[in-house]
């Protein structure tokens, strides 16, 4: 019999964490931050600050990172913590799509509201094109994107 439990695992990760780590690619090197974000379609909802840095890097390369991981405790080993990563392309999110796209992000962000009034915020989306799984020490696979696509 096929072990998916997984797969609920990155259901329960996804479901039960608000923060993710951006790497996008500064002047010199890559450079990291950390994000509040939604899934909506596969895709990764951002809601960005256009005085940012990781929004001018984005606007020189689109190609970015990100992982959502478990949180630490102080009864859980470093090396033991499920974590997911990404790679894709960002863009802005079509006019056309705003109002779905803030919808996904409000009901799993929901103290953002304020920040959708401020002109200088946009919501972004990752078009995923690779998912890589680590359940704990020794449980790393690479996802397909037709499981990912049917996880979300």
């Amino acid at each position: 019999m096929k072990d998916n439990t997984w797969k609920n695992d990155i259901q329960s990760l996804i479901a039960s964490t608000h923060i993710a780590f951006l790497s996008t690619m500064g002047e010199r090197s890559p450079e990291t931050s950390m994000c509040p974000y939604a899934i909506l379609n596969s895709d990764i909802v951002l809601h960005l600050s256009g005085l940012a840095k990781h929004t001018k890097n984005i606007q020189n390369n689109t190609n970015v990172g990100l992982m959502i991981c478990t949180p630490e405790t102080p009864d859980s080993s470093p090396l033991a913590l499920a974590r997911i990563s990404f790679t894709g392309i960002i863009e802005p999110v079509p006019q056309a799509e705003q109002g779905t796209y803030q919808q996904a992000y409000l009901k799993h962000i929901p103290d953002a509201e304020p920040l959708f009034s401020f002109p200088d915020f946009t919501l972004y989306r990752i078009k995923v094109d690779s998912v890589h799984w680590v359940g704990g020490f020794g449980k790393a696979r690479k996802i397909p994107l037709a499981t990912w696509k049917s996880l979300c």
